[in-house]
Formats: C-alpha cells, sequence, structure tokens
C-alpha cells in the first residue's frame, strides 16, 4: 500500500519548520509551497527457523527441576554457581567456634514455578573440586568438576496449601543444609586469610570453588529460583549479673547471609531442551517460530535494499526520512500449559549477535532493537527503525549482513531512573537483555503478514 498525502497552505509552515531541525545529511529542508508526505508499505519480509544455541546470560537468575509439555517437549535444568563473598566477617562478636550451621536458600517469588505444585522433588547439592572455566554457557557440563558425594539434599514440594503464614509471605524458600564442619572452617578461614574474601574469583579460588545443584527425584515442575544465598547460623552465649548478684546466660541467635549467587560470578543453567516432534516438524517445514529457553529463533530478512530503492526513486534532494516501523504477527502454539509467547525479543544483526550477548550490551536502536508482545495485537512491533535505515542511506553500498537480522526470545531487566523534580515522575530504563532462560516459551511467526510502514516527506514538483 503507498499513500500519499498534500499538503498546502497554513501546514506548509510547519512542516518546514519541523524539517529545519533535520540534523542529518540525508535530504535538505523543505522549503518549496507543496510537499508530499508519502507512505509506503508494499514490502514483504522472509525468514526461517533457526536453533538458539549456547547461551550465557550474565544473571543470578536459576532454573531446577524438570517438566514435560506436550506440543512443547521436555526440558530440565540444573545449576552450577560460585560465590560473591561478603568482605566483611563479624568477628567482633563471633568467632568459628561460634558458627552452628551453614546452609543454601533459594529464593523465589510466591508461585513462580511452571508444573504440579504437590508433586515431592529432591535437589540434591554437590560441591565443585575444580574451578569453572571462564565464560561457561547453557550447554555446559559439570562431569569431572565435582565430588559426586553428595554435601547435601532436600525433598520439596511448592505447596502452600494449609500453611496460612507461607500463604502470605511474596516469597518461598528451599533450603539445602551443608556439612556440619563448611560453617566453622569458613568462618575461621576468614579470620586467618580475610584477602580470600575480597572478590568472588579469589573466594573460588582460596575458599570454595562452588556447588553443583541437581534435582536427583521426582519430575513434573520446573522452579524459577531469583536468588540463591549461602547463609552462615552462629550463636553467641552472653552472661550478664543483675545487682543482686544473679547470674543469667543469654542466648543470641544471629543469622548472616554472607555468600551470595551474582552475575559477577561464574554461574549457568545447564539445559537439557527436547522438543517437541510437532514443533521440530514445524521448523523443518520451514515456519518461523520463536522458542525458548534453549530452542529456536528466527532469521530474517529485512528488506532495505527495496526500502531505500523506494526512497532514492523520487529523485527529489529536498527530502527527509520519516519513520520506518516493522510489525510481526505472532500466533500463540496450542498447549495445555497455558504457554504463550516471549515478553520481549531482540531483533538485532546477525553479524552482531554473539557479540551483543558477549559484551552484555543494550540495544542501540541503530542495529539492535528490543520490543514487547502486544497480547490486545499479538504482534511484536518494532516503531523505531528510523536510525537504522538513515544510516543505510548514507552509505556508498550495502551488503546483505546488513540486513539480515536474528530475532531472539530475551529477558529485559529495569531500573528506575532519577527522579524528575520539575514534573515529579521518574521513568523505568533497561538495564540489561539477555537470552531467555526464565521459563517456556513458544510461538509462531506470521512473517508472511508482517507489515512495514515507510513514511518520508519530499518536495513536489509544480
Amino acid at each position: 500500500m503507498k499513500l500519499k498525502v498534500l499538503f498546502a497552505g497554513a501546514c506548509i509552515a510547519a512542516i518546514g519548520l519541523i524539517s529545519c531541525e533535520e540534523t542529518s545529511t540525508i535530504g535538505a529542508n523543505l522549503m518549496a509551497d507543496n510537499v508530499e508526505i508519502k507512505i509506503d508499505s508494499t514490502f514483504t519480509v522472509t525468514g526461517h527457523s533457526e536453533d538458539i544455541g549456547p547461551m550465557r546470560p550474565k544473571t543470578s537468575m536459576q532454573l531446577i527441576g524438570n517438566v514435560k509439555i506436550p506440543g512443547f517437549g521436555s526440558l530440565s535444568s540444573s545449576t552450577v554457581m560460585q560465590f560473591l563473598p561478603a568482605t566483611v566477617l563479624d568477628t567482633a562478636n563471633f568467632s568459628y567456634e561460634n558458627v552452628d550451621s551453614m546452609g543454601v536458600k533459594f529464593r523465589y517469588l510466591r508461585g513462580d514455578f511452571l508444573g504440579d505444585s504437590i508433586v515431592p522433588m529432591q535437589l540434591t547439592l554437590y560441591k565443585l573440586n575444580r574451578q569453572l572455566p571462564a565464560g561457561i554457557t547453557s550447554d555446559f557440563d559439570p562431569s569431572g568438576y565435582y565430588d559426586p558425594q553428595p554435601v547435601g539434599n532436600l525433598v520439596y514440594n511448592n505447596s502452600t496449601l494449609g500453611n496460612d503464614s507461607l500463604g502470605a509471605i511474596s516469597y518461598r524458600e528451599i533450603e539445602v543444609r551443608l556439612p556440619q564442619n563448611w560453617g566453622p572452617d569458613i568462618f575461621r578461614t576468614f579470620e586467618q586469610h580475610p584477602a580470600y574474601f575480597e572478590s568472588g574469583k579469589s573466594f573460588a579460588q582460596n575458599v570454595l570453588p562452588g556447588i553443583y545443584a541437581q534435582t536427583t527425584f521426582g519430575q513434573g515442575r520446573l522452579t524459577r529460583i531469583s536468588e540463591t544465598i549461602m547463609t552462615m547460623y552462629l550463636t553467641r552465649y552472653k552472661e550478664s549479673t543483675d545487682d543482686d548478684g544473679k547470674t543469667t546466660i543469654d542466648t543470641v541467635h544471629v543469622e548472616h547471609q554472607y555468600f551470595m549467587v551474582t552475575p559477577e560470578v561464574e554461574n549457568s543453567n545447564t539445559l537439557k531442551l527436547e522438543l517437541d516432534p510437532a514443533l521440530v516438524a514445524m521448523k523443518d517445514a520451514g515456519e518461523a517460530l520463536l522458542v525458548s529457553p534453549g530452542g529456536y529463533q528466527t532469521e530474517f530478512r529485512f528488506p532495505a535494499p527495496e526500502v531505500l530503492a523506494a526512497y532514492k526513486a523520487t529523485g527529489s534532494k529536498q527530502t527527509v526520512i520519516n519513520s520506518l516501523s516493522l510489525a510481526i504477527p505472532a500466533d500463540s502454539i496450542k498447549n495445555d500449559y497455558g504457554i504463550g509467547p516471549c515478553t520481549y525479543v531482540l531483533m538485532v544483526l546477525k553479524k552482531d549477535r554473539d557479540a551483543f550477548f558477549a559484551g552484555n550490551k543494550l540495544p542501540d536502536n541503530v542495529t539492535s532493537f528490543y520490543t514487547g508482545y502486544n497480547s490486545a495485537t499479538n504482534q511484536y512491533l518494532f516503531s523505531g527503525l528510523r536510525s537504522y535505515i538513515m544510516d543505510l542511506a548514507s552509505r556508498e553500498s550495502i551488503s546483505e549482513e546488513d540486513y539480515t537480522f536474528d530475532l531472539i526470545p530475551v529477558q529485559v531487566t529495569f531500573e528506575q531512573s532519577g527522579t524528575d523534580t520539575y514534573y515529579s515522575s521518574s521513568q523505568m530504563v533497561e538495564t540489561s537483555v539477555l537470552p531467555y532462560i526464565e521459563s517456556p516459551t513458544m510461538a509462531r511467526l506470521k512473517l508472511d503478514q508482517a507489515q512495514i510502514k515507510f513514511t518520508y516527506t519530499l518536495q513536489s514538483k509544480k
């Protein structure tokens, strides 16, 4: 579809004023008596599914458990982790002799799991006996990196039925207790070598290489862990004497969360995914799919040559690019677990994909973009592609790698920016865009119905 709108008279001045602010060399200011605004949406998009491959998201989020979902497939996840230590332990009030025990707490938001809440599952912990290699990904095999003798295990479920106190709080914890000697040994090490606790790397090299957590019993549930904390429990006895000479002993129990899994230390979810044959058949048939975690992304060709050809075919030097957008319809794939499209997707030039994630980059809105799924329109809309096409238009030539993109499920985290004192408002800004590993998602993209809307203004001939 091509639309042409002709403005004259009073509107001309307004358009001329706006175009005077155009700083690009692509098109001069439009000062003629008549200008045209052209809207072109005749372009087509083509693409296909391909494997996402190993992922290395730097995150503290962990998945534990396994599920089998008809229409999606089988997914299991274990996790290997190092810990970032506190740089100071409370040696003023405690010594290693006061340490009773330690445990690892896997904390998750209430209801933040997929599957049966009641089925019992066993989580088993193993101590690493080798240093983890740098840059481990989701296909990392921990075999040979841990002692096969467990250091702790726990049978748990995720149900809060019949427990009003648990039902009232916003999160739950799965805590696995560690061997009795761990706490005193680690505290004593701090007393003797506090420098070992100055960084996660030093702690892993000199104190604890890390822990491997694996589901060793049960199936049918996948839990998303938001925080993993190694906690130290301490007890101190305080003796006091009153004016009558009566002596009492008070017992002080303290819980210190000295060690945490963070993006700064090596950690990874080891994912094992076997997709449903129906999804594999759809991919083999050439359909464009987004399946996560670790499933399919979509490679597609953005018709940049055709967009530029339409733009340059006007022959006018007095031209301004107004906007460029891409809307991709997405269908949910039928399943009984309510699995739908991923909340956010990243659109990045294929040649830049690996460097984008390896460098923990944020979208620059020139070669990489992200958007959210709109459940009302059932589509992903990338509305801000103007800078991308302006960059290509400024070049003498472009190649296929300049318009071959990957569309990838991602998880986006936000933080609140500083408050604007004039308007008394604040803004949420993205702080990370990582490969999606939080829970199963899947969608079928309708690339044949994708809509590109290209709008530009040019001086019309009298």
